[in-house]
């Protein structure tokens, strides 16, 4: 514990509420849509329009914000955050949970991007990863306790004591971060032109590419795990929550295990992890009709699946550290619009090939990541040639 400063666990807890925000939606959506008098399908505008604002608003965010100092960027960012969520508990009507949760939204990105810059800071370079590996272990968590408690309070309370959980989270992390984080002096200076320049460098493009690709195959399945798991693996519906929840873990587990071995060696452990998440993946479409590989290959799953974020989003600030905000927050565009697509290409592939043909598809796009990364890493291998030639 000595090793980490309080400020990386209280700003884990502010990606906790973040995380909650974004996906609590999923479990109470049918109480949600019962209460404001819409169909399901329209209800789950409330989930797109979310992962729309934090691709899109995202950027936008965090160039408007560049010259603001980071602890009180991260307050401003936390504050509007409890405003979206306490908006989102007492809307009336369909127009307004919109309003809120597009308010929410671009809160999310240029928070995870600027506290994982913070994450950085506040320790020794050789635990960075480590670092940022905490922050989105807050964030990942949501998904193991936050959508089960959120769930839970909308099925015996209302949905809009769900939001008001969050809203809690919220002033406890507003809290610890003003009395408690340090704020840092940053003597960088911060240039538009130079942000978007340097997003743009080629290897920054590729690491984006993986994003997409190495992990939008994971949702590509994941998107439809519920039909997967009752009507191919046999279990039923009341036993869907507890294989979310061990794929939960796995996912928490594997934010932190990939911020370890990125800090080792960052690019082969990057493409390690790409080729062990296409082989489970592949197996996993072998072997979900048998329930007792089901329950151990989901935990595997979430494991090197959620093992790439601390890696890509390290490899990113590395990359860009002339310039890091915009491209740090540019992962959580990339992993958005990866969720985005996943729904829509899906959405299509499911009419063409099976539930189960979806693990293979997933693993193919997984795969296509594989060869950016090896690209990369060949160019990272040239760039360090040339080094050695020049000295």
């Amino acid at each position: 514990m000595k090793k980490y400063p309080v400020s990386i666990f209280i700003l884990a807890i502010g990606a906790f509420a973040i995380g909650m925000t974004e996906f609590v939606l999923m479990g109470i959506l049918p109480e949600v849509a019962h209460d404001l008098d819409i169909s399901i399908s329209k209800a789950g505008h409330f989930v797109s329009v979310y992962a729309l604002g934090v691709a899109i608003g995202g950027p936008i965010m965090t160039l408007l914000t560049l010259k603001v100092p980071r602890k009180r960027l991260i307050i401003l960012l936390v504050l509007f955050s409890i405003i979206g969520n306490l908006g989102s508990a007492f809307a009336p009507s369909y127009g307004s949970l919109i309003l809120f949760r597009i308010i929410a939204s671009l809160t999310h990105g240029t928070y995870m991007g600027a506290c994982a810059l913070l994450a950085t800071k506040l320790v020794s370079k050789e635990l960075s990863g480590r670092a940022v590996s905490l922050i989105f272990a807050g964030l990942l968590s949501s998904n193991v306790f936050g959508v089960p408690l959120g769930t839970f309070i909308s099925q015996h309370l209302s949905w809009r004591y769900s939001f008001g959980v969050i809203v809690i989270l919220g002033v406890i992390s507003l809290l610890g971060i003003i009395f408690i984080v340090p704020d840092q002096k940053d003597k960088s200076v911060f240039n538009v032109k130079q942000e978007i320049f340097a997003s743009f460098k080629p290897q920054i493009i590729l690491a984006l590419l993986i994003t997409f690709f190495g992990f939008g195959g994971m949702y590509l399945v994941f998107t439809y795990i519920t039909p997967i798991l009752t009507d191919i693996s046999g279990f039923n519906t009341g036993s869907i929550s507890w294989l979310l929840l061990i794929f939960g873990v796995g996912s928490t587990v594997g934010s932190i295990v990939g911020g370890k071995l990125s800090d080792w060696k960052l690019m082969p452990w990057l493409m390690i992890n790409i080729i062990i998440l296409v082989i489970i993946m592949s197996i996993f479409g072998a072997v979900v009709p048998f329930k007792i590989w089901v329950i151990p290959m989901t935990f595997i799953w979430g494991l090197f699946a959620y093992s790439l974020l601390p890696t890509i989003q390290t490899r990113l600030v590395t990359l860009a550290s002339d310039a890091p905000n915009l491209a740090s927050t540019l992962t959580n565009s990339a992993f958005n619009i990866s969720i985005s697509f996943a729904a829509f290409f899906g959405g299509i592939m499911i009419e063409v090939f099976s539930l189960r043909q979806m693990f293979f598809l997933g693993a193919i796009q997984s795969f296509i990541g594989l060869l950016v990364a090896f690209m990369s890493y060949g160019l990272d291998k040239k760039k360090n040639s040339r080094l050695r030639l020049n000295e």
